[in-house]
């Protein structure tokens, strides 16, 4: 057993979660720990009874592997804590194959959302604005500020990203009736 099942009710405690989630960051840039905590234990306490202690390790390695893998990919610099402790609690109920896959996603949806979260910070949703893309985009989105201008850095709200890599991992799940992304592998590497 290298991947544990993600039955129905863990889909459905997740997906709570990850609207709660995308709700707060949306609105106030922030992952509560009142939201990721519970589920965190949650996902440990439901993995190690449904699976034993095997369930248990697999599940507590999904939770120390998945923070990892954002900040990793970040540099160290992109997700905040919230972020992390999301990651955790989305690591502890998918476990580690799952949790890589839904991370990875989380990456590339992320990319999509900073870009689309820059392109609103410049303004590039009025018109006349491709020049001034153009410009940022290639002195890396900086310039000096305007007369008058906020100078404060804008967050982009990561846990949407995270929600959304996640919730096309479970739809990919619960679709194909596959748990273990690692027959796919193997699959495809046997001839």
């Amino acid at each position: 057993m290298v991947s544990m099942p993600v039955p129905a009710w863990g889909t459905v405690i997740l997906t709570l979660l990850l609207v709660g989630t995308t709700y707060t960051d949306l609105r106030w840039r922030r992952i509560p720990n009142l939201l990721t905590f519970p589920v965190f234990a949650a996902g440990l306490l439901l993995s190690g009874l449904n699976s034993g202690w095997q369930g248990l390790l697999l599940s507590l390695s999904g939770a120390l592997l998945s923070p990892c893998l954002v900040s990793l990919m970040h540099g160290g610099r992109g997700p905040g804590m919230g972020d992390l402790k999301l990651a955790a609690a989305i690591g502890a109920f998918l476990g580690p194959v799952i949790g890589t896959v839904a991370m990875l996603l989380s990456m590339i949806v992320g990319g999509v959302v900073a870009l689309v979260w820059a392109m609103h910070e410049w303004g590039m949703f009025g018109e006349g604005r491709i020049n001034d893309f153009v410009g940022r985009v290639y002195f890396l989105g900086k310039r000096p500020p305007l007369p008058g201008e906020d100078v404060t850095p804008s967050t982009i709200p990561y846990g949407v990203a995270l929600a959304v890599g996640t919730l096309l991992t479970l739809v990919v799940c619960q679709c194909t009736g596959k748990q273990d992304f690692l027959s796919y592998v193997n699959h495809a590497a046997m001839p």
